[in-house]
C-alpha cells in the first residue's frame, strides 16, 4: 500500500459547452465583419465618385476640388471621360463642364494658346459652328478629324457661308495638305481633271506646273534623301548633300566629265544599265553627276554671262533646284558623241535605247521634249532623274512627267516655308 492514495476526480469534460462557446465567438466575429462592410459601403456610397476619380489618376488634391466644385451629375459628366491633365485650368476658365473634354482635346492640338483662348475657341466651336455644320452632314467625329488637321473657326464658318456640305468636302479632305478655304478651288479643278489629289496639289502649288508661273514663295526641302522629291523652281535644296554618295570608276565616265559622283543606289542601277546597253553594242557613259549648291551657282553664273539670263533661266536649273543636287540627277553621254561620231547623245541610237529601256533601270527621261510648260526645263534627252524601278514604269507608261506623278500621286515634299 502506498504513503499517498490517489485522489479521485469526479469532474468531466462536455463536447457540448466548447461548441456553444465557439459559436458564440463566431456570432460575435460575424458581427464585427458585418458592422465593418456596412460602415466600408457607407463611405463608398457617399464617395463614390472621389473613389473613380482616384482610380482615374486624378490626385487627392485634384480630386478634393473636384468634389468641391461640381454636383453630382456633374462630375458624373467627368468621369464619363479619360482622366483631363489640365482639368483644373478648365475649372478656373470655365463652368461648361460638358465641355471639359472638348478643352482638353483642343489643347492637346494647340498647346501654344492660353487657357483662356482655347475655351472661347472650342466654346464657338461647340456652341455656335457644330449644330450648322451637323445639319449640313458633318459629324462630331469629322468635325474633329478636320480640327485635328488644322482647322480653325474661320475654315469652319467657309463652309458654313459657302454651305459645303459634308458630302462635297469628304473626298477633298482625304488629301494630304488640303486647305478648306480652298475647297471651291479644288471643286473647280475637279471638274477638269477628275483627279482629288491633281486638283488639290495644283490649286496648293500651282507652280508646279511651270507655265502657270514662279511662287513668291520659298518651299526649303525637308526631306531631301527621298527618291521621289520633287526640286524645281519653288522646291529648294539649299545646302543639302547626300550622305551616300559613290564615285562611278572610270570606265563608266566620260573623259570630260568632272562630277563623277552619284548616290550608291543610282549609281548601281546607272552601272547595270551601262552594262546591259553594251552588251547590245550601245555604249553609255556618264557625263555629269552629283553637282553641289556651290557647282550649280556656277555653272548658271557662267551660263547667264555667256548667253543671257533668258537663255540660262530656260536652260539651267536655279541653284539649290537642281536636280544634280540631289544625287539622282545624270547626265548622260555616249562613246560615239565622246568620239566626235555624232555630236549630241539625243541624235544617237544610244539615246533612243535609253528612251526605251531607261525605265528598267528605274530611270525617267526627266525633260522631255514638249513638256517645258510643266517641267520649265526644255528638253534635255540627255538628262535622267532616278526614281526607282515601279514608279519609273509608271511615268513612262501614262506618259508622264515626274512633276505629273507628284500631282496625281501626292508626292508633295516635305517642306520648312520661308
Amino acid at each position: 500500500m502506498g504513503l499517498f492514495k490517489k485522489k479521485t476526480d469526479y469532474s468531466y469534460y462536455s463536447s457540448y459547452s466548447s461548441s456553444r462557446r465557439r459559436l458564440k465567438v463566431g456570432r460575435t466575429v460575424i458581427a464585427v465583419i458585418a458592422a465593418v462592410v456596412v460602415i466600408l459601403g457607407i463611405i463608398i456610397y457617399f464617395n463614390f465618385n472621389r473613389i473613380q476619380f482616384l482610380m482615374k489618376g486624378y490626385s487627392w488634391s485634384t480630386t478634393s476640388e473636384l468634389v468641391r466644385s461640381f454636383d453630382n451629375d456633374e462630375e458624373k459628366e467627368l468621369l464619363s471621360h479619360d482622366e483631363m491633365k489640365h482639368i483644373l485650368k478648365w475649372v478656373d476658365n470655365s463652368n461648361k463642364v460638358a465641355l471639359y473634354d472638348e478643352y482638353e482635346q483642343f489643347y492637346s492640338l494647340h498647346k501654344d494658346m492660353d487657357y483662356e483662348d482655347i475655351v472661347d475657341v472650342v466654346n464657338y466651336i461647340f456652341e455656335n459652328q457644330a449644330p450648322s455644320l451637323k445639319s449640313m452632314g458633318y459629324s462630331e467625329k469629322t468635325i474633329w478629324s478636320m480640327l485635328k488637321d488644322g482647322a480653325g473657326k474661320s475654315d469652319l464658318q467657309f463652309l458654313i457661308d459657302n454651305k459645303l456640305t459634308n458630302s462635297q468636302t469628304a473626298p477633298f479632305r482625304k488629301v494630304k495638305g488640303y486647305d478648306l478655304k480652298k475647297i471651291n478651288d479644288y471643286i473647280a479643278q475637279y471638274n477638269t481633271v477628275k483627279d482629288y489629289n491633281y486638283a488639290v496639289n495644283i490649286v496648293n502649288y500651282p507652280f508646279i506646273v511651270s507655265s502657270n508661273g514662279q511662287t513668291k514663295a520659298k518651299y526649303n526641302i525637308a526631306n531631301p534623301d527621298d527618291y521621289l522629291t520633287l526640286v524645281k523652281k519653288g522646291f529648294y535644296l539649299n545646302d543639302y548633300e547626300p550622305k551616300d554618295l559613290v564615285e562611278l570608276d572610270s570606265e563608266y565616265v566620260a573623259p570630260t566629265c568632272d562630277h563623277p559622283q552619284l548616290r550608291k543606289v543610282a549609281a548601281e542601277a546607272l552601272v547595270k544599265m551601262i552594262k546591259d546597253a553594251k552588251k547590245e553594242g550601245m555604249y553609255l557613259l556618264l557625263n555629269s553627276g552629283y553637282r553641289s549648291y556651290e557647282e550649280q551657282e556656277k555653272i548658271y553664273q557662267e551660263t547667264e554671262q555667256k548667253y543671257g539670263g533668258a537663255y540660262a533661266a530656260e536652260y539651267v536649273a536655279t541653284p539649290g533646284a537642281s536636280e544634280h543636287q540631289t544625287g539622282l540627277g545624270i547626265d548622260m553621254t555616249s562613246q560615239s558623241v565622246v568620239d566626235k561620231q555624232r555630236l549630241v547623245f539625243g541624235d544617237t541610237t544610244e539615246y533612243k535605247w535609253v528612251v526605251e529601256n531607261c525605265a528598267k533601270y528605274g530611270f525617267i527621261v526627266r525633260f522631255t521634249e514638249g513638256t517645258d510648260g510643266i517641267t520649265g526645263i526644255s528638253h534635255e534627252p540627255w538628262h535622267l532623274r532616278y526614281v526607282g524601278k515601279k514608279v519609273a514604269k509608271e511615268i513612262k507608261d501614262q506618259n508622264w512627267t515626274l512633276e505629273e506623278y507628284c500631282l496625281y500621286k501626292n508626292v508633295i515634299p516635305k517642306f520648312k516655308k520661308d
